[in-house]
């Protein structure tokens, strides 16, 4: 049976990887929103704020990976396991949020480079049918609720 001495210790090397991770995660979001209000300020180019985006996901895998380790550990108390289940929904959301930037600004690079070797025309009418499959996938997608306030919408109009 250990000792409270080494539940002390455990404790203690707990709390360090939970704050090493907690602390980690918070910079990696920070620097997340710096460069998301920097390129939308016209401050960073869209094609730097992308190139920055992959080095955030892997410190953001790394740190993840060392969570999923901890988490496994079978001498965590509640406290604990309920500050590990924050961080982890704190590395989804972000994973997330950068994710999606990352996509969004790929999508803008190739839509600025289609937009260079296409005719104006051709690019409005791509950027037209891009719309309607928008709006098949949500119509196909929406829940019942959504349907009906679309549908009283369209009944205004």
């Amino acid at each position: 049976m250990p000792s409270r001495s080494d539940n002390d210790d455990i404790s203690t090397l707990l709390q360090h990887i939970k704050q090493d991770v907690s602390t980690i995660v918070g910079t990696l979001e920070s620097r997340f929103l710096y460069l998301i209000k920097e390129r939308e300020r016209g401050n960073i180019d869209s094609e730097d704020v992308a190139g920055e985006l992959s080095p955030l996901l892997r410190d953001l895998r790394y740190c993840f990976r060392r969570l999923v380790e901890v988490e496994e550990r079978e001498d965590l108390n509640f406290r604990a396991v309920q500050d590990l289940e924050e961080i982890d929904r704190h590395c989804l959301w972000l994973f997330r949020k950068i994710r999606v930037q990352r996509v969004f600004l790929r999508k803008l690079s190739l839509e600025a480079k289609l937009r260079s070797l296409i005719p104006t025309e051709a690019f409005d009418i791509y950027q037209a049918v891009l719309d309607l499959d928008e709006e098949q996938r949500e119509s196909a997608t929406s829940n019942d609720a959504a349907i009906r306030v679309l549908m009283l919408e369209e009944a205004e109009q």
